[in-house]
């Protein structure tokens, strides 16, 4: 089985700037999340996808009814890993409050909606599901964070390919499982 790992093509976005406090943070996540993409004409490594799974936000459909014109399934198993503002005291930069953000869910700290165990069994779960398809080429479409944690787990199950740390909007990562 061939697989496309793709994160979604950029936002169209205003990101605030300076100082911003949790609530403004979490504004801002909200808006990011229903926010219109700018698509990439003419992509590098296009392939005949036979079936697209796609995470269920918004920005990561619209990318995928640009990339194929294969069967298209929506999912919440590849929604971005949920991050939300540690305390809310604070005010901090947005990249700041991003990175805090990884930071706890990576320590599954409280404050956080998901907890690492829980993002590890979603991914698990939708690499099952994956599992269970009859198709040889298959296009998925997600989101930077998530795709980062299940090419690690796409790895431990026998799949090989680039695995990055950072997920460029619109890139193709290409991943295969001979098995």
């Amino acid at each position: 089985m061939q697989l496309g790992l793709v994160r979604h093509f950029k936002v169209k976005d205003q990101k605030p700037t300076g100082w911003v406090t949790a609530d403004q943070f979490a504004h801002w996540v909200k808006h990011y999340d229903e926010a219109p993409i700018e698509p990439i004409e003419n992509m590098d490594g296009e392939m005949d996808w036979e079936l697209c799974f796609t995470s269920d936000l918004p920005r990561a459909v619209h990318t995928a009814k640009s990339l194929c014109k294969c069967e298209i399934i929506e999912t919440p198993l590849l929604r971005e890993i949920p991050l939300t503002a540690f305390s809310k005291k604070l005010k901090l930069p947005l990249a700041l409050w991003s990175l805090a953000g990884k930071l706890a869910w990576s320590y599954s700290h409280s404050s956080q909606e998901e907890t690492r165990r829980e993002t590890v069994a979603r991914a698990e779960e939708f690499i099952e599901l994956l599992k269970s398809t009859q198709k040889n080429k298959v296009l998925i479409v997600s989101h930077g964070f998530f795709l980062m944690e299940l090419s690690k787990l796409l790895g431990k199950a026998g799949y090989s390919g680039k695995r990055k740390w950072h997920y460029k909007n619109g890139e193709l990562l290409l991943f295969k499982n001979d098995a």
